[in-house]
């Protein structure tokens, strides 16, 4: 048995480095490993404590890249390895491990356990590629083994095996499956991140990075008056800087046995959140439905019922269309985007429009944030519901691919223009005709920016969490060059612009996907039609 759960645990991780998703993710890991050492001539820097840094020894880069790496794992890594169950049960795996004797347990923890293997794969990927940015950057020539894999053991792994922990989680629980689970994780990630970089005490610190600021502070106050060895440790992001970074030696962090127990916490808490999902795992059951029908095959009197005679019917002619109407195909586009939602969604949507109308204008910056997050779930299926439902060659087929990307286009802005009628009413009212412009060209970037993005990846992922990210540091916090709802900064005009460059290629790769499928086609289609002459063994058979 213990041979079987570790092949099931190898081909889960196969399965992962196999997919496209994971490459990208090693190309900006390997991105990063570059980008997050700066040199000192760079003119920025990633961990800033007042202006001064570490020398790019080994201690400084082995908790640099514990840091920063889990941080960014978290966010982008459960974007990645979420929804594994669901897809299992989507390509019509899940009946068949209903079958088998694996327990639930063991199947929950070969799928979690094998999302910690691949996080661990990008992060050691990371921690050689820090290794070799120490030499390139020429500061520290000796490589300390211990010094890199020590803040792995303590930092990573108690937080990457709870992540993957909360991967599962947000599988099996029905209402965290979709867009809700996704803005919910965010919110989490958020909150953690607040509570390890601000917060002083251990227990709180999910991603550990708690020591290694504190020792980082105190080693820069020793060696520069203007800092306090008292403050709360540096901030991670992008700090521009003018000149060289002043620099000081530090040694690393004791990792001592309280450190060790702090982070033994939160692998307790992973293993009991994948001892909850192995409970709440429905092992793949179908949904019950209000009405069943059941056919008789025999009579009271146990003789087979014969078959009623099926009544003689004629189909009505085919009426071809040579013209595809595009507007039946939005209004068709449209009654599938807002379709089975909840009445819950619906009702937000009605107060989200009515609220939009009683916001004094004064307040209404804060509160178009909020009413940005409810069309999320419809954006995010643009460009990639039909592979979602493998419809793609279906669609194909009855209309041309250009007519069903413009359609899903314009129906994702009728949308986004519906569910904020209520704000352009109330700047119309206001006679704000400038924040009216902002707001109509924030309603045309994020649509196309989903369907671009869709059409590419062919999932809704990617999107997700860069709009996550988009509307976290643009709307919320109000960084003008991410803001794309252009209220009240001037940064309009280029989203009008990134807004044409995604509809471009949006079309472009709308015609390489359309290419790719006919020769296929026209390829299978010959390799299946015997040569004349020839005995063709297949249909004979």
């Amino acid at each position: 048995m213990r041979s079987n759960y570790l092949y099931l645990l190898k081909g889960n991780v196969i399965q992962e480095i196999r997919r496209y998703t994971f490459l990208l993710i090693m190309g900006v890991t390997l991105f990063l490993g570059y980008a997050l050492i700066p040199a000192a001539s760079d003119g920025y820097e990633v961990f800033y404590i007042k202006g001064v840094r570490g020398i790019y020894n080994s201690y400084w880069l082995g908790a640099m890249v514990a840091m920063l790496s889990t941080m960014l794992l978290w966010l982008f890594g459960f974007y990645m390895l979420r929804s594994k169950i669901s897809e299992d049960q989507r390509l019509k795996m899940g009946q068949i491990i209903a079958s088998t004797p694996i327990r639930n347990l063991r199947y929950i923890s070969s799928r979690a356990f094998s999302s910690f293997c691949v996080l661990m794969i990008i992060e050691l990927v990371l921690v050689v590629a820090f290794m070799g940015m120490q030499l390139l950057r020429g500061e520290d020539l000796h490589i300390n083994l211990a010094a890199y894999l020590l803040p792995l053991l303590f930092v990573s792994i108690p937080s990457l095996l709870l992540l993957s922990a909360f991967t599962v989680l947000f599988d099996v629980l029905p209402g965290l499956k979709g867009a809700v689970g996704n803005v919910l994780f965010f919110v989490i990630w958020i909150f953690f991140s607040v509570m390890s970089i601000s917060n002083s005490s251990s227990l709180w610190d999910v991603f550990g990075i708690n020591a290694i600021q504190t020792g980082m502070t105190k080693e820069a106050a020793a060696h520069f008056d203007f800092i306090s060895a008292n403050e709360i440790g540096g901030s991670i992001g992008y700090y521009p800087i003018e000149g060289r970074t002043p620099t000081f030696e530090w040694s690393g962090v004791d990792w001592n046995g309280h450190l060790l127990t702090s982070r033994l916490i939160w692998v307790l808490a992973a293993m009991a959140i994948i001892l909850l999902s192995s409970q709440l795992f429905n092992r793949f059951a179908a949904a019950k439905t209000a009405f069943s029908v059941k056919l008789p095959a025999y009579d009271v009197k146990n003789k087979v019922v014969e078959r009623e005679e099926r009544k003689s019917y004629q189909l009505s002619p085919v009426k071809r269309d040579k013209r595809v109407r595009l507007s039946r195909l939005v209004r068709a586009e449209f009654r599938i985007m807002i379709k089975g939602m909840s009445i819950w969604w619906y009702l937000l949507v009605l107060g989200s429009m009515m609220t939009s109308l009683l916001v004094p204008l004064d307040q209404i910056k804060s509160w178009l944030p909020i009413l940005m997050l409810w069309p999320l779930a419809i954006w995010s299926q643009m460009g990639n519901r039909e592979f979602y439902y493998s419809t793609n060659e279906l669609l194909l087929s009855s209309c041309p691919r250009l007519y069903k990307f413009f359609s899903v286009w314009i129906a994702g802005i009728l949308v986004t223009l519906l569910i904020s009628s209520g704000v352009l009413i109330h700047f119309f009212l206001e006679g704000e005709l400038t924040y009216i412009y902002s707001w109509v060209v924030g309603i045309f970037f994020v649509p196309t920016l989903a369907l671009t993005l869709g059409t590419m990846t062919r999932s809704r992922k990617l999107f997700e969490v860069l709009y996550m990210l988009l509307w976290y540091l643009g709307p919320v916090n109000d960084l003008p060059y991410l803001n794309f709802l252009g209220l009240p900064t001037g940064y309009s005009t280029l989203y009008i612009m990134l807004t044409f460059v995604l509809l471009v290629v949006g079309i472009m790769i709308q015609h390489v996907q359309e290419g790719n499928l006919l020769a296929g086609f026209r390829k299978n289609t010959k390799m299946n039609q015997p040569t004349k002459g020839e005995y063709h063994e297949k249909l004979e058979k």
